[in-house]
């Protein structure tokens, strides 16, 4: 799959069909493993390192601002075709919950309601999770130790918020299995996150 960036038109070119030696982003396909949380994976699109970062700023406020992904063939497809990917590895019908931002972008929307023609999860915030209380939310707690988590987000920089939310939920049950996702990230962010 290709994308690139038309200088003249000021526009993003994609290509479904065939890679390209100036693609913007990659399919990572196989994803990381978080070895500080045991089996954590990332999913989705990264960066080639030789874009410029001004190509970058523009790529991910053309994905974040679009103004109706659904309008948007392109953009549609582009987040469908990781999330079909991410459901070949997964199969997303094994996650019980999927945990994503409260301050959720129209990304964060589609990619939630294109995940539920695979599976119907429970639902939760970042900022729910991270709120836990284990006397006041004892039931949310006892479920989250029962389940197969997806925590998912449209760009991830710096991978905090994500570094946090899994070490709350390692602290409810070690063995869970969760799965990072996220739309579009970079590669050395695992080394970070350990």
């Amino acid at each position: 799959m290709g994308i690139t960036f038309d200088i003249e038109k000021q526009k993003f070119q994609f290509d479904f069909e065939h890679d390209g030696t100036s693609d913007l982003v990659t399919l990572t396909g196989s994803g990381y493993q978080v070895e500080a949380f045991g089996k954590c994976f990332y999913y989705g699109y990264e960066f080639e390192p030789e874009i410029d970062s001004e190509t970058r700023t523009k790529f991910i406020q053309y994905v974040k601002f679009s103004p109706s992904i659904q309008k948007d063939e392109n953009l549609s497809h582009f987040i469908q075709k990781a999330i079909n990917d991410l459901n070949s590895k997964i199969n997303l019908y094994d996650y019980d919950l999927v945990i994503y931002p409260e301050s959720s972008s129209q990304v964060n929307q589609y990619m939630l309601r294109y995940i539920y023609r695979f599976a119907q999860p429970t639902l939760r915030t970042n900022e729910k999770i991270l709120q836990l209380d284990a006397e006041a939310d004892r039931e949310l707690c006892r479920t989250i130790k029962n389940q197969n988590i997806l925590v998912i987000d449209d760009i991830t920089t710096s991978g905090s918020t994500l570094n946090e939310i899994l070490r709350t939920l390692r602290i409810l049950n070690e063995d869970n299995s969760i799965t990072i996702f996220s739309l579009i990230g970079r590669k050395n962010l695992m080394a970070e996150m350990g």
